[in-house]
């Protein structure tokens, strides 16, 4: 995965930021970022689910077992699109479907029975050893996490009238943000914006 065709991570929740990883999702052709394994742990490390130390490990397990790792792909890319579903219902639509949830739960159930608690400094936090597995359970624990302590009513899915389903955690003070990102969506959105304006006042004259 060339890191120069990247597009910017707009989520700020590792859930969304996975989620947001197939481009165009309303073309009859959308891009996928994620042709292998190793584009998916390396978009996880990206997006900060992973360490480097942990992503080496996971492109070393890849490399010794390349049928499973394809395999734990399309299992995570499956779960993606569930992530996808659930999140972009529930900010368009304020509804979730019942399977979109059990498929996430499924995930994460995996997650908690491979994981393990560990006390770090004052806290506790989940650690699992390496797996193929590693990445769709992080999945599936950001979209449970963001579900159930939230703020899941901040996410957004971008406003953009050109089709554009990416989706975010609103952080503005007042939740009034409405593009994944304004250097691209709110850029173009402002530019139209200009456009129409310009064009009625010629009109007028």
């Amino acid at each position: 995965m060339a890191q120069d065709v990247l597009p910017e991570l707009v989520g700020g929740v590792l859930c969304l930021d996975v989620a947001n990883s197939v481009d165009g999702r309303v073309l009859d052709d959308p891009l996928d970022y994620l042709h292998t394994y190793a584009d998916l742990v390396d978009w996880v490390r990206r997006a900060g689910g992973l360490s480097a130390a942990q992503a080496v490990e996971l492109h070393a397990l890849a490399e010794a077992d390349p049928e499973a790792a394809d395999g734990e792909l399309v299992r995570t890319r499956a779960l993606r699109e569930s992530v996808f579903g659930l999140f972009y219902g529930r900010a368009t639509q304020g509804v979730a479907a019942a399977g979109l949830l059990a498929a996430v739960q499924e995930s994460y159930v995996d997650a908690l029975a491979h994981g393990r608690l560990v006390a770090d400094g004052p806290d506790l936090r989940w650690t699992w050893e390496p797996d193929l597995r590693l990445a769709r359970w992080l999945l599936a624990r950001s979209a449970v996490d963001l579900a159930t302590t939230g703020p899941s009513g901040r996410v957004k899915a971008c406003a953009s009238q050109d089709g554009c389903q990416y989706l975010f955690l609103d952080t503005s003070k007042n939740g009034s943000r409405r593009w994944c990102s304004m250097t691209d969506c709110g850029n173009q959105a402002k530019s139209q914006r200009l456009t129409a304006r310009r064009r009625a006042s010629r009109a007028a004259d």
